[in-house]
């Protein structure tokens, strides 16, 4: 190589350097996906929508601060009502039942490439006692601050076996009668969506024992968040430029202090508005006019203000108070000494699965031979970041109670985290995966199961990892598709192949299965830093479907480089077709790098033909050559032909369609194994 090339490709070298050394980059990182119920398997728009996005994530990270530096913990979400009820109903020991479905739902992520460092459970022997000492140490440090509220509500209770029982424990006639639907649950309607309190359930029966449940008093504790909505306020409006948008406007339109009033009052209301702290209005429903403040002061001022004008208002706070304890023996049990009429109660699922990623934290560092004291690097570290992929629906709780939680678990709650507090964490929000234009139900049947797609279906999981990054559950829901998803396997069987192909049979061909010495041209140079840049803004905001759209592109400029340039055919000039095929070379270490986090198992083929080494999967190796006179590896397969995927779908053409109670009836020792993770309404 001449002293001009090797000064131009230092230049595009440098240039693409600057890029990358602006970058933030954590001192640690730990990624964290929806946890999954332990007591079904797992549906595609789960994977969807935490799975894959949480591992590409993490690869990326990897890629970013070094693997030592990472961790992707996850689990099942044990104590949830619906694994005990459907464990009694086998005949089975609940840890039993748990401990079979997380072995399936262990494997079914490991043949989607899902690499988490460390999966449990929040009942799994392991982790049980680490678990229970920190939602024990949550519960006392939330009592000492005055964030617990005790409260009497009315709850069902089964007169024949004598024990309370949770919403999902009893089922009767949804009282909205539009619905009528028989198996409705105690506080809301699956089919119907329709909410209600206990009392407005019809014909209500027992789960357990078939006979008629009673209402009566018990008193639980009710986590205060009203007391920290400011500094939750405070925190949220850091990530508006952070957070995607509908992650960001859920939880801010919530937690602005707010009153309502009467629209008939809205005449008077303008007379002395100009009168108020600054504010906002919006009509709602039940002929409500509803004012949002900035702060709890304003919000206390202008209501009194308000009525002193004579306009009656409503505080709108019910948000800020959540039950946290419950009536049944299956889960964390309430620290003793405390309050004795607490005594016998067990924690609520909910902030027992907000508090587990801790718990795994400490688990996985375990078993990596570290002192679990170490989960601070990550939790407690203000330089650190703690990254959870999720649910849409799960926002509130993930951002509000999980923060308030927090804030509670501070000497002080009353401030923002200080450096070795828990650190509030990043939130990345995904919206549902439909079917049939629909979200996918278990109870209505309307779902198609992880296992399904790669066992009956004959898809390589990398197929659906790459179909998944494309949807785009970042901005809206997606309807999962068949046809779309083999539309997707078909470009990576045909151009994507080729683009990987090409470079390596004509160096074999006409260089002697070598990287010509060459020089980059313009046009790969100017490519490479448009993409390059456009990797790491998408990469870092986690929005993959664009990027991806964009990436394809890129590897297309491979096929114009043959298509122009004939690398592969010796009739026409060699400077060029060294020129062009140096170039290729340089496209195709980038597209390893890039696409790794996506298809990993596919990259470490192409990694392979093109023989280098591992360290290249860091972001620094981006716009980095491949030096002329490379020895290359062997041409492989990469993603599956068209012709052998079509005779897969050939072989099993019958309808494909989803059997609802499968996760009931299939026997745990399946060689097909599954996983799941659900909105909280379907399975409480």
């Amino acid at each position: 190589m001449n002293d001009k090339t090797t000064k131009k490709n230092n230049h595009n070298d440098q240039t693409i350097k600057t890029l990358l050394s602006r970058i933030k980059r954590p001192e640690k990182a730990l990624v964290t996906a929806g946890m999954p119920y332990a007591n079904a398997p797992l549906h595609v728009g789960h994977l969807a929508g935490v799975h894959v996005p949480a591992d590409i994530y993490s690869r990326w990270l990897k890629m970013l601060i070094g693997e030592d530096n990472v961790l992707f913990v996850c689990g099942t979400d044990d104590h949830g009502s619906n694994s005990e009820v459907a464990a009694i109903k086998q005949g089975i020991e609940v840890q039993d039942y748990i401990s079979g479905i997380r072995q399936q739902q262990s494997k079914t992520l490991q043949e989607y490439g899902i690499c988490i460092d460390n999966y449990t459970g929040t009942s799994a022997p392991e982790t049980y006692q680490t678990h229970k000492e920190l939602c024990q140490e949550f519960l006392q440090k939330l009592y000492r601050n005055n964030m617990l509220q005790k409260r009497t509500s009315k709850q069902w209770f089964d007169p024949g076996i004598k024990r309370f029982l949770p919403d999902r424990y009893v089922q009767g006639t949804c009282p909205n009668p539009e619905c009528d639907n028989p198996d409705a649950f105690g506080d809301e309607c699956s089919l119907c969506g329709h909410s209600f309190e206990p009392e407005e359930l019809l014909n209500p029966r027992s789960n357990l024992s078939d006979q008629t449940p009673l209402l009566k008093d018990t008193k639980h504790w009710w986590l205060d968040m009203w007391k920290v909505s400011d500094l939750l306020r405070q925190w949220i409006e850091t990530k508006k430029s952070v957070w995607r948008k509908g992650v960001y406007n859920e939880v801010i339109n919530t937690v602005l202090p707010c009153f309502a009033f009467s629209s008939s009052d809205e005449e008077e209301f303008k007379k002395i508005q100009a009168q108020l702290p600054k504010h906002k209005r919006r009509y709602a429903p039940g002929k409500q006019i509803v004012a949002q403040f900035f702060s709890i002061p304003d919000l206390e001022q202008a209501r009194t203000f308000v009525e002193e004008n004579g306009i009656k208002t409503t505080l709108i706070d019910s948000w800020a108070y959540r039950s946290i304890t419950r009536d049944v023996p299956w889960g964390i049990p309430v620290p003793t000494g405390i309050d004795s009429e607490m005594d016998g109660k067990t924690l609520y699922v909910w902030p027992d699965s907000l508090i587990a990623p801790i718990s795994f934290t400490k688990i996985a560092l375990q078993k990596k031979e570290q002192n679990a004291s170490a989960y601070k690097d990550y939790w407690c570290n203000e330089n650190a970041r703690i990254y959870q992929f999720l649910g849409q629906d799960n926002v509130f709780f993930y951002v509000l109670m999980q923060g308030a939680l927090w804030l509670g678990h501070q000497d002080d709650p009353m401030h923002l985290p200080k450096p070795n507090e828990l650190q509030l964490t990043e939130i990345i929000g995904a919206y549902h995966l439909h079917l049939n234009g629909e979200k996918m139900s278990k109870s209505k049947g309307n779902f198609i199961l992880a296992d399904e797609l790669i066992h009956q279906k004959g898809y390589h999981p990398e197929q659906i990892r790459y179909y998944f990054a494309l949807l785009s559950l970042s901005e809206k829901s997606s309807n999962f598709e068949l046809s779309h998803l083999d539309e997707r396997n078909q470009f990576l069987a045909g151009p994507m192949n080729a683009a990987f192909e090409k470079p390596i049979s004509a160096a074999y061909s006409q260089f002697g299965g070598k990287v010509p010495n060459g020089k980059l041209m313009e046009k790969t140079e100017t490519e490479t830093y448009k993409i390059v840049q456009r990797y790491i803004k998408g990469m870092e905001r986690a929005e993959f479907s664009k990027l991806l759209y964009a990436i394809e592109n890129y590897a297309r400029t491979i096929n114009s480089l043959f298509a122009q340039f004939k690398p592969h055919d010796d009739r026409f000039p060699e400077e060029q077709r060294r020129d062009a095929l140096f170039s290729c070379f340089y496209i195709l270490k980038n597209l390893v790098i890039m696409l790794y986090p996506f298809v990993p198992q596919t990259m470490k083929k192409l990694q392979k033909s093109l023989n280098l080494p591992d360290s290249i999967y860091s972001v620094d190796e981006l716009g980095t050559i491949i030096a002329g006179g490379h020895s290359l590896g062997i041409k492989d397969s990469y993603f599956p032909s068209a012709a052998a995927e079509k005779e897969k779908l050939k072989s099993n053409s019958r309808p494909f369609k989803c059997r609802a109670n499968d996760f009931v009836t299939r026997k745990l020792t399946t060689s097909k194994k599954i996983s799941c993770n659900h909105n909280p309404k379907d399975l409480h």
